[in-house]
């Protein structure tokens, strides 16, 4: 007996769907379970269902081996509620590749709406709501799949710019489980009372507002500018049992409306941060990797989502799995894209022009095989006027996605002092504007766009 393995279960599901000869509608969904195990569900009684129809489901599920949960199929005499389960705004319409015949011939893709139970990374699939972007400041998010590419110092000094220039800036240090931020654009007896895990904790518990006023303090980055940058750090003033919050801090809690899940609790919390400061622009210093902090900050609560990347395969196939896991639903494919933009950090001075074109020509590669207009939407399964008008900048275009926002690899800023004045060996001015004078620039326009 052939064993099914994780990958082909949901192809050989959507499969099934694809050949078996089924009523229209209701259209079989599938269930994803946290162990990976599929279910058919039937938005319907089970008795409202043609019985031979049932049946063929049935034998499908069974033959998905160790991945199918049970050889019943789902239906509204499963649930107390149904209208609830099948109302879940986390069904999302997924492509499955087919795989190829025996000649190496693709047999093409299926469309299925899937309803993906998973322990972590949920967030990933739960995009803002695009009303609510309106009277607020614009929130740019710095995101790297690994450290050590100079995301917080990019940040710090980007935070500079915007305040050399008027801008009243608010820095909020999301990367809970290495928090470091603080320590570039605070000195230790400047940070405030509380920080970000304070608040989860707090908020869990129905305290989180007398919090607020004492988690946020002025940086002296922002003394020598004409604005100003207020930072709201991942740890608060003379901490000494933050793993213990740490533990604690990503749990679901109470709501009106049922449990809060962190990304709306992270939500609230820069909501809320926001209408206290009144900045002209938020900067959120994420979680590194593929950890749901990050699905959050990119996914949930950015506006500009930077993506720092080395010309490296570690960056290239983490982007990769990233993209392709939007790509197989594009509701949420089109509505995250236009959103990203690719940052060349630590872009090395030898051969540099040929480094940044090789750059440009992988990223342009990466975002036209996944993001781009290449999306497959089926007309037979979604409606025509919900198809988006076609997405696919030139590799040339430097206002697309693709096109890298460069950041000179300078030794200076390798062990960074940022508020190191430049006549005691800190970086002068010049030299700033010289590395991230281009980041500051695309940030400087993003604010003024979003205020207009």
């Amino acid at each position: 007996m052939t064993i099914i393995r994780f990958n082909d279960a949901l192809r050989k599901a959507a499969s099934a769907l694809a050949t078996l000869n089924l009523p229209a509608d209701p259209r079989p969904r599938l269930v994803r379970d946290v162990f990976g195990r599929l279910r058919f569900a039937l938005d319907c009684p089970a008795d409202a269902y043609p019985a031979e129809a049932l049946a063929a489901l049935k034998e499908a599920q069974v033959a998905l081996g160790a991945f199918a949960s049970s050889d019943e199929v789902l239906t509204h005499d499963s649930f107390s509620f149904p209208d609830k389960v099948f109302a879940d705004p986390d069904w999302h319409m997924t492509l499955v590749q087919l795989g190829h015949d025996e000649d190496g011939i693709s047999l093409g893709e299926a469309a299925v709406m899937l309803l993906d139970r998973q322990i972590t990374g949920q967030d990933w699939l739960r995009p803002r709501d695009e009303a609510q972007t309106a009277n607020r400041p614009h929130r740019i998010v710095f995101f790297g799949l690994k450290g050590g590419v100079g995301r917080s110092t990019a940040l710090c000094m980007t935070a500079w710019g915007l305040a050399r220039q008027g801008k009243c800036v608010l820095l909020l240090d999301f990367d809970l489980e290495s928090p470091g931020l603080s320590g570039l654009v605070l000195p230790p007896e400047k940070v405030a009372e509380f920080g970000v895990v304070d608040w989860l904790i707090e908020d869990a518990v129905g305290q989180s507002e007398s919090v607020l006023p004492r988690m946020v303090a002025a940086s002296p980055l922002g003394e020598s500018t004409i604005g100003a940058i207020r930072v709201a750090a991942a740890i608060g003033q003379d901490e000494t049992d933050y793993l213990a919050k740490l533990a604690r801090a990503y749990a679901d809690v109470p709501g009106d409306r049922g449990p809060q899940r962190l990304g709306q609790r992270l939500l609230r919390l820069v909501e809320a941060l926001e209408a206290q400061e009144s900045p002209d622009v938020t900067l959120i210093d994420s979680r590194a990797g593929l950890h749901d902090l990050a699905a959050v900050a990119i996914t949930s609560i950015a506006d500009t989502a930077l993506l720092f990347a080395s010309d490296g395969t570690q960056s290239w196939s983490g982007y990769r799995q990233l993209f392709s896991h939007w790509q197989q639903r594009p509701e949420i494919a089109q509505r995250v894209r236009e959103r990203l933009a690719i940052v060349r950090a630590l872009t090395p001075k030898s051969n540099r022009e040929i480094g940044i074109q090789r750059f440009q020509q992988r990223a342009y590669e990466l975002f036209s095989e996944t993001l781009y207009d290449e999306i497959p939407i089926s007309p037979d399964v979604v409606p025509a006027n919900d198809l988006a008008s076609p997405f696919h900048p030139g590799e040339a275009d430097e206002s697309a996605p693709h096109a890298p926002i460069l950041i000179d690899w300078d030794e200076q800023f390798q062990e960074f002092d940022p508020m190191l004045r430049s006549e005691d060996g800190g970086a002068s001015q010049a030299r700033i504007e010289a590395t991230f004078g281009a980041l500051i620039k695309f940030a400087y326009k993003c604010v003024q766009e979003g205020a207009e």
